[in-house]
């Protein structure tokens, strides 16, 4: 074997063993998420030359257990703590079994509406209210527009999910209260 085919064997090699490409649809696979970011700065004013930080790597194990582990990375890579996801995990399967498309329209009394993944709630986060007339989740940039159409989107459901967390948890000291939990 010539020297590239033989490095080509054991790159592949080494991408089938961590399980890259794989978003944890298998069970017990190892999951690999790399981020990095970089700014391009064009035209004539002199900006500040942007260095990213490092490259970071996490990995972790996604347990044969979980019932929505096709997710986990996107919650990951969004912002969600590893210790965070066996919880995550419950409020996806119990909210929509793991659906992004699942919309309650009737459960509530209030008449009020559920969206996504996790179930977020129109009248509480999105839809305006008199401390947030443009809604909580445009004001802290989770939503881009006025209305809930874009929590079925899986990213946009699970970032604002983190967000509700975060502010249950910096407001109420638990950051799953809004699922009850």
């Amino acid at each position: 074997m010539d020297f590239i085919t033989r490095t080509l064997a054991l790159v592949s090699a080494a991408f089938l063993v961590v399980g890259v490409g794989n978003r944890g649809g298998v069970e017990n696979a190892s999951t690999t998420t790399t981020s990095t970011s970089a700014v391009t700065a064009t035209g004539s004013s002199p900006l500040p030359v942007y260095r990213p930080a490092p490259t970071t790597t996490t990995t972790y194990a996604i347990p044969s257990t979980a019932r929505c582990g096709q997710w986990w990375g996107l919650a990951i890579e969004l912002g969600w703590q590893e210790q965070d996801l066996d919880t995550l995990d419950y409020v996806m399967w119990r909210e929509s079994r793991c659906d992004p498309s699942q919309h309650n329209t009737k459960l509530n009394k209030d008449g009020s509406t559920d969206i996504g993944l996790t179930q977020i709630n129109d009248r509480s986060w999105c839809l305006p209210t008199r401390w947030y007339p443009n809604g909580y989740l445009q004001s802290v940039g989770v939503l881009s527009s006025l209305g809930c159409d874009e929590l079925f989107d899986p990213a946009t459901n699970l970032k604002a999910a983190k967000a509700i967390y975060d502010y249950s948890r910096q407001n109420e000291g638990r950051g799953f209260e809004a699922w009850e939990l």
